[in-house]
């Protein structure tokens, strides 16, 4: 549980990305259509894919296929983001910089 704690906000790349994945979800509970919006936008492609703009409309499927294509985004750009990270830590450390600098 604990390594995967530290793959979803193990660096700042990542918990920058919570943050506004997070705010964008409190906004779209309390502010509604355009802060949906902009969380299918933060979430995409995934979100896009799984639930495009046109398709949210009044039907009771709404909520439910927004928050799992905003949570199939998440993850999915989570993982891409921490392999982006990762590659350029080891990458930093090969070529002399020192480790504690991509380390928060």
């Amino acid at each position: 549980m604990v390594a995967m704690t530290k793959f979803f906000c193990g660096n700042w790349a990542t918990r920058t990305y919570l943050l506004a994945v997070v705010v964008m979800s409190a906004g779209t509970v309390l502010v509604s259509r355009p802060a949906c919006i902009v969380l299918i936008a933060l979430t995409s492609p995934v979100a896009v894919i799984v639930a495009p703009i046109s398709l949210l409309g009044d039907g009771w499927l709404t909520i439910p296929m927004l928050w799992l294509s905003v949570l199939a985004g998440f993850l999915l750009n989570t993982v891409l983001i921490n392999m982006i990270v990762g590659a350029a830590e080891s990458r930093a450390t090969r070529h002399g910089c020192p480790e504690n600098v991509w380390r928060t």
